[in-house]
């Protein structure tokens, strides 16, 4: 659990040194579209938190943020729910 968090933070790092990086470069997001893939939780609860988060991560309007769930059909370790996926498509634009 300890390297799980260590790994989380590590990633979060990461993605908030890319998103300077894409500022520097003079780029903004002009869309991001992002699937998350998991049994449990049900994301629609916390859909619109969770928007609101990453636009403020991105630095973004949460009008160019898409966020949506679906299940794997309780096929292989994500449909088992011992695992979750995300799939994101960002459409950078020049400022």
């Amino acid at each position: 659990m300890k390297n799980d968090s260590i790994n989380l933070r590590r990633g979060l790092f990461d993605f908030v040194f890319q998103v300077r990086l894409m500022d520097e470069a003079g780029y903004e997001i002009g869309n991001l579209d992002a699937t998350l893939i998991l049994q449990r939780p049900k994301i629609s609860p916390h859909k619109e938190t969770i928007r609101s988060n990453l636009s403020k991560l991105l630095g973004a309007d949460p009008s160019v943020v898409n966020l949506k769930a679906k299940t794997h059909e309780k096929v292989d370790s994500l449909g088992e729910n011992r695992s979750i996926a995300a799939h994101t498509v960002i459409l950078l634009m020049k400022k």
